[in-house]
Parts: C-alpha cells; structure tokens; sequence
C-alpha cells in the first residue's frame, strides 16, 4: 500500500496563499542533518519516494519536515514575487515524488522536539486551510526491545529493535556508532540514531539515505502563530477523515449537479491508538 491521501490542485485562487513562507523565525542551529525517504521505490530516485524527509538535530530544538514541501513553499514564494498580479497562484513547484496530486499528513506536518515536549503543526488542504492547527504533547517513549540482529545501512552497523506503538508493531534499525537517541517522525529513545523503521506490515517506511554534518539553521514559520491549538485525538480524527473524504469534510459541491461530492478512499494512518 502506497501512503496516498487526498487531491489536491495545482493551481488556488489566493495570491497570499504562500506569502507566510517568507516570515520565519529561528529558533536553533542544527549540527546535523538526516534525511529520510518515505516509502521509497528505488533509494537513488527521488522521484519514487512518497517524500523525502529532514531530521534536524540541534542543542535545544530537532525539527522533522518534508524537503519536498519545503522546497515548493521557496519556489511558490519566488514565484509570486515574479507574478504580483497573478489571478491564480501555483500550489506546488520542483521536486514533489510519485504522489505529486495527494495530499497527506505525514508530509504536511512539522515536529519540533524541545526538552521533554514534541509540537506538531498540521497543515490542512486548500479549502480546509481554516482548520490549520497544532497540539502539543511529551515526546512520545516507544518501548523498546533490543536484538542481537544486524544490518549495514549507508555504510553503519546496525541493530535491530522492535516495539508496539500506539497499535502497530515496528521495527527498527538503529547506528550506535551515532550516539543520538532520534530517528524519523516520533520515533527515537535508541542507543544510537535510528536510520531504518517501519510498521511490521510495511505501509510505512522510513530509511535514512544521508546524513550530513554542518551548520543547518532550524526555522519555523511565523504564521504558526494563527494555528489554533486542538487536542491530538481531534487532530487525528480530521486527518483521517480529510484523507478518507476530503469533499465531505470540505463540504464541496459538483457544480454540475449542485450536489455534494464524495469519493471515499480506506486509509491506514500510521498511529490507530
């Protein structure tokens, strides 16, 4: 199964849609920076990902996002720059993987991991943008189980660790030689960076392909500042909903038939509990 969510359109008709990316605020320095491919076909193709992912380390503050949509945000940004006058504004441009018309959560959302605690931005689609929103919750401890297994993964040794959470089981591979307990989306809490980890049933997988030393400014958007904080559950509930039926939630109307759209699609997210 292919992490796919709902449409979403090239093209919106608001010009100040994207004007936000280019009020930012630091908030660290990182001193690494792992990327991730999400569901990837073919490690050495970009263009098979479902996305691909950056885990910034820094002294106080690690931040996980997608590179993809990263990248989009700075060119649309350019772009509307280039066009002030423009009627309609391009919602995408570069890199975007082969689910470039979907939408989804696991590429929408930001973490940003301080102390104890875990924030997570989520970024609704188009129409719902109204419903933009954030949680915070303690950054969550997976229980895991260590094992004599070993696998080489971008030229570490690594051991394997398994776990349930939150209704899935994973497993994970993790360097010990990288002695930093993080990994990608919440997974961390490992004697040793986790650079491989997946649900057990294989609907979502997470694999390191750089890792990179250096000076990587941790930025986060100021219009964070107008999501609305919301408890998780609900947050959860939306997100499912919006990939199961993103017309119903939107509550949009076939403009033929003035009746409302529905295309309902099962969806498997990544946490069930």
């Amino acid at each position: 199964m292919d992490l796919i969510g709902q449409p979403k359109s090239r093209f919106v008709m608001a010009p100040d849609l994207r004007e936000a990316v280019n009020r930012v605020m630091m908030v660290d320095t990182a001193y690494l920076r792992v990327s991730y491919a999400l569901n990837a076909d073919d490690l050495d193709n970009p263009s098979t990902y479902v996305d691909w992912q950056y885990l910034q380390i820094g002294d106080s503050v690690s931040k996980y996002y997608s590179k993809f949509l990263n990248e989009a945000d700075s060119l649309v940004s350019v772009w509307l720059k280039e066009h002030p006058h423009a009627d309609s504004v391009p919602l995408w441009l570069g890199e975007s993987g082969k689910n470039a018309d979907y939408w989804t959560e696991y590429q929408y959302s930001e973490l940003f991991k301080t102390g104890d605690m875990l924030t997570v931005y989520a970024r609704m689609p188009m129409y719902l943008k109204r419903h933009n929103c954030f949680y915070v919750e303690r950054i969550p401890r997976q229980q895991w189980q260590l094992h004599a297994d070993t696998l080489e993964i971008g030229g570490y040794v690594c051991q394997k660790a398994t776990c349930s959470f939150r209704g899935r089981s994973f497993e994970a591979w993790f360097a010990p030689d990288i002695s930093i307990p993080e990994g990608p989306w919440t997974f961390g809490g490992l004697p040793g960076l986790i650079l491989k980890v997946y649900d057990t049933d294989r609907l979502y997988i997470f694999e390191c392909v750089q890792i990179e030393k250096g000076k990587f400014p941790i930025k986060k958007y100021d219009d964070y500042k107008e999501y609305k904080p919301m408890n998780k559950q609900k947050v959860l509930k939306l997100q499912r909903k919006i990939n199961e039926n993103y017309f119903v939630v939107a509550k949009l109307y076939d403009y033929y038939t003035n009746k409302p759209k529905s295309r309902f699609t099962p969806y498997e997210p990544l946490e069930l509990e």
